[in-house]
C-alpha cells in the first residue's frame, strides 16, 4: 500500500481474502476512500459501501473522487434486481439530488443486472413526482415517471397498461400547466391569448405536443378509457385523435370544423387517412362533405366549402353519393367545377382502357398465330425410336414430347440435363396455356367492353 498505492484499486477490485475490518481500518488511515468501496463492494457489503457512497457523495467537498451521485448511480446500476430493496433505498437520496441522473439506474441497468420490474420503479417514482409537485405546484416538475415510461416505451413496451399510464400521466401534466398558465393571466389581469395545440410556451406546449404525437401514433393505448378522461369542453384537438382511433371520422371531422373552426385542419385530416382501399377510410372525404353540410347545432350549412371540396377532391369522392348529401336548393351552375372535373377524369379512363383493349386485341391475335404454330407440329415416332430416359422402345406405348422435341415414355422421369424439367405431353401443355390465356384476355375485354 506504502510502495504502489496506484495498485491497490485495480487490487481490490478483484475478488480477494483480505479483512474486511483491518482493510477498513488501513484504507480510512491513508483516505483511501474509493478504494474502500471496491473492498466493501467485492466482499457483497453493498450497504456498507452506499453508505461511504451517500456520505462523501453529499458531504465531500468539489473535487473529491466519491462527491456527487455518479458513483453511487454506477453502483445501483450494476446491482440491479437481484437487490432490489438496496437499489430502491440508495436511489432515493439521488433522485432528490440529480433526478436525471437518478432516473438512469432505473432504465439503464449496466452489465448483466436486470431491470426492476416496471410496476416497482413506477410506484418508486411517483413518491417524488408528488413531492415535487408538492414543493413547487408546478406541473412540468412531475416528469420522472413520463421520463421512465417514454424510455421503456421507445425500447419496445407494448403493454397497453403502459401507454394508458403514459397518456394520463400526460394528461394530467397537461391539465396542470393550463391551471397554472390561466392563474398567471388571472394575476396579470390579461386576457389568455389563444394558441394552436401544442404551440403553447414552454412547457406547456412541448407537453401536450408529445400527449397529441402519442395519441396518433400509439395503436396499444385504450381509446374508450382515455376518452372518458378528457374534459368536455376543452382538449378537442386530443378528442378528435382519440375518436379518429376508435374509427369515428365524422365525429373527429366535426371537432375540427365546427367546435375549431379550422377548415384546413379537416382536410389536413382526410389527407393523412384516406386510402381507397382501406374500407373504414376510403369514404373520409364524403364524411366531411356531411359534416360541412349537416352541422352539429342550428349554424347554416357550410355549402361553399362543400363544393370547394368536391371540385378539390372529386376523384376521392363518390359522386352519386355526395349528390344525395347535397341540399335540394343546391343549384346546377355551382356543381359545374365538380362535374366538369369528374366527366374529365371519366373521360380519360374510358381513353385508357380503350388502349388496352387494342393492346390486348394485338396480343391475342399473336398468340392465336403461335397456338396455330404449335398445333400444326408433327412428331414421327419410327419403329427404332427410344425413350430418351429409359432407352426402350417407344412402338405404341403413350409418350410426351417437350418442347425442346425431346420424346420419352409417359411417366418416366428425365433427366434434368437431356430435356426441360416441364413435363406435359404436346396436347396438355400446349393447349392448357393457350386457354388460361384466352380466359384471361376474354376477362379483360369483356371489362373495357363494360366501361367503354
Amino acid at each position: 500500500m506504502r510502495a504502489e498505492p496506484e495498485n491497490v484499486q485495480a487490487f481490490l477490485q478483484l475478488p480477494n481474502s483480505c479483512n474486511l475490518e483491518i482493510g477498513q481500518t488501513l484504507l480510512t488511515d491513508y483516505e483511501m476512500y474509493h478504494e474502500l468501496m471496491c473492498l466493501f463492494q467485492t466482499h457483497n457489503e453493498h450497504r456498507r459501501a452506499l453508505d461511504l457512497l451517500a456520505q462523501h457523495g453529499q458531504g465531500s467537498p468539489e473535487g473529491h473522487p466519491l462527491h456527487g451521485v455518479t458513483a453511487t448511480v454506477e453502483y445501483l446500476r450494476a446491482l440491479g434486481s437481484d437487490h432490489q430493496q438496496i437499489v430502491l433505498e440508495y436511489s432515493r437520496w439521488v433522485l432528490r439530488t440529480n433526478p436525471e441522473m437518478g432516473l438512469t439506474i432505473f432504465s439503464e441497468p449496466m452489465g448483466a443486472a436486470t431491470p426492476l420490474p416496471v410496476e416497482t420503479v413506477l410506484m418508486h417514482l411517483k413518491a417524488f413526482d408528488e413531492d415535487s409537485l408538492h414543493d413547487r405546484d408546478k406541473g412540468e416538475e412531475a416528469g420522472l415517471r413520463i421520463s421512465y415510461l417514454e424510455h421503456i416505451i421507445a425500447q419496445g413496451e407494448t403493454s397497453a397498461q403502459y401507454h394508458n399510464a403514459l397518456v394520463l400521466l400526460y394528461l394530467d401534466s397537461v391539465q396542470r400547466l393550463k391551471q397554472a398558465q390561466s392563474k398567471s393571466a388571472g394575476a396579470l389581469l390579461t386576457a389568455p391569448v389563444r394558441y394552436a395545440a401544442g404551440k403553447e410556451p414552454y412547457p406547456l406546449g412541448m407537453r401536450r405536443r408529445k400527449l397529441m404525437d402519442f395519441l396518433e401514433q400509439s395503436s396499444y393505448y385504450s381509446p374508450e378509457r382515455i376518452l372518458n378522461k378528457l374534459p368536455m369542453v376543452d382538449l378537442y384537438e386530443e378528442r378528435a385523435l382519440i375518436l379518429s382511433q376508435l374509427g369515428e371520422h365524422e365525429n373527429a371531422l366535426s371537432i375540427y370544423a365546427h367546435r375549431l373552426g379550422d377548415v384546413q385542419m379537416a382536410q389536413e385530416y382526410c389527407e393523412r387517412l384516406y386510402d381507397s382501399a382501406s374500407p373504414t377510410t376510403c369514404h373520409v372525404y364524403l364524411d366531411l362533405l356531411k359534416v360541412y353540410l349537416k352541422p352539429p347545432d342550428a349554424s347554416a350549412p357550410m355549402t361553399l366549402q362543400a363544393l370547394s371540396l368536391m371540385s378539390k377532391y372529386f376523384e376521392r369522392v363518390d359522386a352519386a353519393k355526395a349528390l344525395d348529401v347535397l341540399p335540394p336548393s343546391t343549384s346546377l351552375r355551382s356543381l359545374l367545377p365538380f362535374f366538369e372535373s369528374a366527366i374529365r377524369q371519366n373521360s380519360e379512363v374510358r381513353k385508357s382502357l380503350q388502349i388496352s383493349k387494342a393492346l390486348l386485341k394485338a396480343d391475342h391475335v399473336k398468340i392465336s398465330q403461335e397456338y396455330h404454330v404449335r398445333r400444326s407440329r408433327r412428331i414421327l415416332i419410327t419403329g427404332g425410336k427410344r425413350c430418351k430416359v429409359s432407352q426402350k422402345r417407344i412402338g405404341t406405348s403413350a409418350f410426351a414430347v417437350y418442347p425442346n422435341n425431346v420424346v420419352v415414355l409417359l411417366g418416366e422421369r428425365a433427366h434434368p440435363n437431356q430435356v426441360c424439367t416441364y413435363v406435359h405431353t404436346i396436347h396438355e401443355c400446349v393447349h392448357a396455356v393457350v386457354h388460361a390465356y384466352e380466359y384471361a384476355t376474354q376477362a379483360v375485354l369483356d371489362r373495357c367492353t363494360y366501361n367503354t
